[in-house]
């Protein structure tokens, strides 16, 4: 009974550890994001919100898989998260020693009031890993 209970132990071992592997590196980069009004040293969101006023700044935090992502693009939307609402974009944000990913909207003279989203992709790829909705009050 021990040599068959040996070999299918480790069959189940490797299974698990490869299953484990493929789905760190081909399932989803981006595993968490949020929107706060400010960041921790190591890029972590304080406070999660998704109401902001006109002269807030907003963060977006945004939690990596630390070995499989290492640049991001962040796309600010006003509107629906849609090509033709796209206001900003920035490019090569890298994911920080902690696993996040940070970025930041600060607009001189204040955001309109409206509804906003922001998406997050991994690298200059056009698929979307996370997004995230948000509205801006006076």
């Amino acid at each position: 009974m021990k040599k068959f209970l040996i070999p299918i132990l480790l069959v189940i071992l490797i299974w698990t550890g490869l299953n484990s592997a493929y789905n760190y590196f081909f399932g989803p980069k981006i595993i968490e994001i949020t929107l706060t009004k400010s960041v921790d040293d190591k890029g972590k969101a304080n406070e999660a919100t998704n109401t902001f006023t006109s002269k807030d700044k907003i963060y977006l935090s945004a939690k990596g898989k630390k070995f499989a992502i290492k640049e991001a693009t962040v796309v600010w939307y006003k509107g629906e998260i849609l090509t033709k609402n796209r206001f900003k974009v920035e490019e090569n944000i890298e994911i920080n020693n902690s696993g996040y990913f940070t970025a930041e909207l600060s607009i001189p003279g204040g955001l309109e009031e409206g509804e906003y989203g922001v998406a997050i992709f991994n690298g200059n790829n056009d698929i979307i890993e996370q997004k995230i909705e948000f509205k801006v009050k006076n």
